[in-house]
């Protein structure tokens, strides 16, 4: 009789692996929720990549075709209403999970020595993800997709010396047209996910080199008390708990899916003006409400290039957080940076909101 698992490690080494994840140790502690963020934003990713390819069949990426085969997908094609929801579900999912292991990562410090260069990594990966989102959402190219084309490649155009560039790279020519769809089409489904994966494949090995982040206030608390940290193997203490985060996090997903599938809105009348209330999708609201808020000059400055490239520059502060705080790189608490963090939670939940319903 054929020993099954004896064939499977001779040839893939299951015990040397499984050997090194209980080798793997977790720290366990009240803020150990964060560490379940990863694997639920891997399970996301792998949601994606099985629709995206499903839809890839059906999918015509050509301005006079993409509408109407997204209308067969939904009407046409068995449960390819379901799989197109599940698709445009998981993207935010995926998206809103990106922000709250962004937000996490930030506040709990955990870009301190030695894992800077995890952190930068997981800037990339979430810049990437914004994009890979608003791609996928001009491709069914419908009214609402085409006007935000125009909005979306606009505000690079403010950039000095090379707007103008950038603008006419994303749209392949001065406007929006089949080219910019085909554009779209090639970064959403080819060079984007060519581009998260190399890059998740190195935060994913920096993650296991280095180890979990323990936040400073737990490290402090135990050297005060003179206490050994807590800690659990990774297998399977937490392949365990991720195992049941996705599958809560599946059932949520067909749950939306099924009851606020994914909707089309009206194909394009190129002669109409843009209807009053065109907005960005969600996860961009934040930037459209700084930008709308805006005077028309700042400084002798047009307000919309002042507003860009300021964003511009807290990002890149942002993604440099770990050079500029040397307290925590030294293992000190840096009440400036916790009081950053919390102030740009609070200003992106509160632009979102009045975004979104205003």
């Amino acid at each position: 009789m054929i020993d099954l698992k004896k064939e499977i490690n001779e040839r893939i080494g299951m015990d040397t692996i499984l050997g090194l994840a209980r080798k793997k140790m977790v720290p366990v502690h009240r803020h150990s929720v964060w560490y379940y963020m990863g694997g639920m934003l891997l399970f996301l990713f792998f949601i994606q990549v099985v629709t995206g390819p499903l839809l890839l069949f059906y999918y015509k990426p050509s301005a006079d075709a993409a509408y109407r085969s997204i209308t067969e997908i939904m009407v046409k094609i068995p449960y390819g209403w379901l799989i197109r929801s599940v698709h445009h579900w998981a993207s935010n999912l995926m998206i809103a999970i990106a922000f709250i292991h962004f937000f996490s990562t930030f506040l709990l410090k955990a870009y301190r020595r030695p894992r800077e260069l995890t952190w930068l990594t997981g800037m990339a990966m979430f810049m990437v993800v914004l994009f890979l989102g608003y791609s996928g959402y001009t491709l069914p190219f419908d009214e609402r997709s085409f006007f935000a084309l125009n909005v979306g490649t606009d505000m690079p155009g403010t950039m000095p010396v090379v707007g103008q560039y950038v603008v006419g790279f994303l749209r392949g020519g001065e406007m929006v047209g089949p080219q910019t769809l085909n554009r779209f089409f090639a970064l959403h489904v080819g060079i984007l996910p060519l581009c998260l994966m190399a890059v998740l494949f190195v935060h994913v090995v920096l993650v296991q080199v280095h180890g979990m982040s323990v936040p400073l206030s737990v490290e402090k608390k135990t050297a005060l008390k003179k206490e050994k940290a807590i800690a659990k193997p990774m297998f399977p203490h937490l392949l365990l708990h991720d195992l049941v985060n996705c599958l809560i996090l599946f059932g949520v997903l067909v749950t939306l899916a099924v009851l606020i599938p994914s909707e089309l809105g009206q194909e394009i009348d190129y002669l109409k003006p843009a209807p009053e209330g065109v907005k960005p999708d969600w996860f961009f609201l934040w930037v459209y409400q700084i930008l709308k808020w805006m005077p028309t000059y700042l400084f002798s400055i047009e307000g919309e290039i002042a507003g860009i490239v300021g964003l511009m520059l807290v990002a890149g502060f942002i993604t440099l957080v770990p050079f500029f705080n040397r307290k925590a790189q030294r293992n000190e608490l840096s009440p400036f940076f916790t009081m950053v963090g919390v102030i740009s939670l609070l200003a992106f939940l509160a632009l979102t909101a009045v975004g979104y319903f205003l």
